[in-house]
């Protein structure tokens, strides 16, 4: 009897271990196959709940034999449910999720250095797409105007080869390829947007408002030109793109060309995308068939772009890959300025060789080598990101200096990037991640005259930041997201003597030295999830800055005992906070987002004129607007989509509020979108842009003229065009017109900066006719 009841027992036991082995474990993937994580599981009628890990990966233990509803859930995705039965002791899973409706499905990775849809993003964010930008840039292939067509409170774009007066909701933005800072916030040269050509861009993420998330540079915001990658789907393949532009109605001497090759595929687990563009550009001609001045002018360019991107699969949960891209744009012009009075008339082009230097970008390196790791120790991701930028741009020939010559932008960046992911899950209503890292920068920074002389020294800024960044889910459906940031920076300045330029006199020696920075940048957001029909959020982030060193540096007076040092100087870096409420809605065919925000500091980024010399101001500012975004889907082939932004900003000098320039403040911006395809093989656009009226200034009484940046601005309207035609699976070809209509304006800085040199005409009609091979 005893031995009976025993062997029961043991078999009672026995059973009850065979039970608590049961368990369930899958992967979750999205139609891409790309593995996601912070995905809820839940078994329907059980307690069982789980979060799929970095690599999209989840386990539910001690589950009891029977069938089940297993159910998948995130922000961005349509809910899974999944009948499942349990019989053996571990039953495997790989399920797809698909995305959901339009809008908050879009996967962002700038805004938290990690993959994530903007619908769990506290934050506003315009996304540019793929199809976005190789439609539209069959209209122009220019980056700054592409941009300024589709981002709401970036001014748009200039004509020229910079992006000066270029600002993100009235403040400088810090650029970037695929996380490499092009911008030069020491020594701003406005050419960080012109630094890679559209054909290797597979997308543009633009992240508004204040933000220290990558360091130095972003009171505005961040772009972040996210370049191509391999085609996974086949081990060869690759496209051939040419196509002809010019004047629409003056079409003498404006025509050009441009080629563009690349190759792609993935043999076993070698992927590799390899690209070349060569593009070749006419003169530029206004409405009346006008030359436009050469004067940093896109007339008569050659540019080149080379691309290699390889990458290795060392095994499912660890991939390393390194990038390159070197960027030429150079100038090659037979022309010269010729007459030209603000507010009277445009400076235009006459036949002529100008002295000294070529203007452009001689050359714009980045490389970079990554490392992943989905899993490196419990629920936590590694990516290691090593970069080196190598950049040097070159300003046309100019009287300003004493004696002439032209002045380059000379900047070398090394820097290192360390970043965890940790996935957490408390409780069914406490769960998240936790971003956290540090990075390390090294900037060089120098503007030398190419005839030798130093107009800035060579800034050496040493950067060390460590941070940290909470995601987490408040019963569900609140997302709270708080960060933070430590800036820890080593500039040194080595000793030098200020040159005569304009009405500055020079030969100021300034001792040189060490000066550090310290500062603790916060952000925290909070976004309701439950409803697609309304998803509002509202925010608060700071940005750190070191605003343009060296036009402080340059201007250096000299003290009154003869001993100038750079703690004599006003450098003071400038914390800007940016407050924002907004929301996105997706209405079945509808979708909208909204924004208001404010953005403060107490230090500012604008410049005056005092004496004919741009001086930095330093005062506090408070720059506010809105932006409104709504699209509509009215047929599969048919949509259209608006936005409208306005932006507005007042600076505090000694107590006195005026309005900031319209150099940092843009007029008022509408875009209207309209897209459609009469044929399954046939698109067409038509793409409106407004900019508006912004007259806020007099004529300054001492001298009868408007200050610096102060120009009043009218109101003018573009209309561009788009179609494409697919002749079959592997060719096109497509016409874009810029400027459809003719319009004869002045861009809005020709308008503001009240400068004869910028008083520049927009260009006419332009047109762009391609045809694409694909094999």
């Amino acid at each position: 009897m005893t031995k009976k009841i025993l062997f029961l027992g043991i078999t009672a036991i026995m059973a009850t271990l065979q039970l608590a082995a049961q368990k369930i474990q899958g992967t979750v993937k999205d139609t891409a196959q790309t593995a996601i994580p912070m995905l809820r599981i839940y078994l329907a009628g059980t307690q069982k709940h789980a979060l799929t890990n970095t690599n999209g990966s989840f386990t539910l233990n001690d589950v009891k034999p029977g069938t089940y509803q297993l159910l998948a859930t995130g922000t961005g995705y349509k809910t899974l449910e999944q009948n499942i039965t349990i019989q053996d002791s571990i039953t495997s899973l790989n399920l797809m999720i698909q995305p959901s409706d339009v809008g908050l499905n879009e996967v962002v990775v700038t805004a938290s250095r990690n993959k994530e849809t903007l619908g769990t993003v506290p934050s506003s964010i315009t996304i540019i797409s793929g199809k976005q930008l190789r439609e539209q840039s069959t209209i122009t292939t220019d980056i700054n105007q592409l941009l300024s067509m589709n981002v709401p409170g970036l001014t748009l774009g200039t004509n020229t080869s910079t992006n000066k007066g270029q600002t993100l909701r009235g403040r400088g933005m810090l650029i970037m390829i695929d996380g490499i800072p092009q911008s030069t916030p020491l020594r701003n040269g406005d050419k960080d947007i012109r630094s890679i050509d559209v054909s290797v861009i597979e997308r543009v993420e633009v992240i508004k408002g204040s933000t220290a998330i990558y360091g130095n540079g972003a009171d505005g915001g961040i772009i972040n030109f996210i370049t191509i990658k391999a085609n996974p789907n086949q081990h060869f393949s690759g496209s051939t793109d040419i196509s002809g532009n010019g004047s629409l109605t003056h079409p003498s001497g404006s025509l050009g060309g441009r080629i563009s090759q690349n190759f792609t595929g993935k043999i076993n687990k070698f992927d590799y995308v390899v690209s070349g563009t060569y593009e070749k550009t006419g003169v530029n001609k206004d409405a009346n068939g006008e030359m436009i001045a050469p004067f940093q002018s896109l007339s008569q360019n050659k540019n080149v772009n080379a691309f290699a991107k390889l990458g290795y699969d060392i095994n499912a949960n660890n991939r390393i890959d390194v990038m390159y891209n070197y960027y030429r744009s150079m100038q090659y012009s037979t022309f010269v300025n010729n007459g030209g009075k603000f507010g009277v008339s445009p400076i235009t082009g006459i036949p002529g060789a100008s002295p000294g230097d070529r203007q452009g970008t001689p050359y714009n390196h980045n490389a970079a080598l990554n490392y992943t790791n989905k899993d490196i120790f419990k629920n936590t991701s590694l990516a290691v990101n090593l970069y080196y930028q190598d950049f040097y741009t070159v300003f046309e020939y100019s009287d300003f200096y004493a004696p002439p010559g032209n002045s380059a932008i000379s900047s070398r960046k090394m820097g290192a990037r360390v970043n965890f992911n940790s996935v957490f899950n408390l409780h069914p209503n406490l769960f998240g991640d936790v971003t956290w890292g540090i990075d390390i920068l090294n900037d060089k920074t120098s503007q030398p005259l190419t005839d030798g002389r130093s107009f800035v020294p060579e800034m050496n800024m040493k950067n060390y930041a460590p941070y940290a960044q909470l995601k987490t889910y408040l019963f569900k459906d609140f997302l709270l997201k708080a960060g933070i940031r430590y800036e820890n920076i080593s500039l040194h300045i080595p000793d030098y003597t200020t040159i005569k330029f304009g009405n500055y006199a020079g030969g100021v020696f300034v001792k040189g030295g060490n000066l550090p920075y310290e500062a603790l940048v916060f952000n925290a957001g909070l976004r309701y999830t439950k409803f697609p029909a309304f998803n509002p959020f509202v925010s608060y982030s700071q940005s750190f800055s070191l605003y343009d060193l060296g036009r402080t540096l340059r201007l250096a007076k000299a003290a009154g005992n003869g001993a100038t040092s750079i703690n004599t100087i006003e450098t003071k870096a400038i914390i800007t906070n940016n407050y924002e409420a907004g929301f996105n809605s997706n209405i079945g065919k509808f979708n909208a987002s909204g924004s208001y925000f404010i953005s403060t500091s107490s230090l500012g980024t604008s410049l005056k004129d005092v004496n004919g010399v741009a001086v930095p101001e330093r005062a506090p500012e408070r720059v506010e607007g809105f932006e409104l975004t709504a699209g509509y889907q009215f047929f599969p082939n048919l949509s259209a989509n608006a936005a409208y932004s306005h932006v507005e900003g007042k600076k505090d000098v000694n107590g006195v509020h005026t309005y900031l320039p319209t150099t940092r403040i843009s007029p008022d911006k509408l875009t209207v979108n309209v897209n459609y395809s009469p044929l399954k093989s046939w698109d067409l656009g038509i793409y409106y842009i407004y900019s508006g009226v912004r007259k806020h200034f007099d004529p300054n009484p001492s001298t009868k003229e408007y200050d610096l940046g102060n120009g009043p601005v009218s109101d003018f309207y573009l209309v561009n065009f788009y179609t494409g035609y697919r002749l079959n699976k592997n060719m096109s070809v497509r016409l874009g017109v810029d400027n459809l209509l003719n319009a004869d304006y002045y861009p809005v800085m020709s308008q503001a900066r009240v400068r004869t040199d910028s008083y520049i005409k927009g260009s006419g009609a332009r047109m762009n006719v391609g045809f694409k091979y694909n094999f």
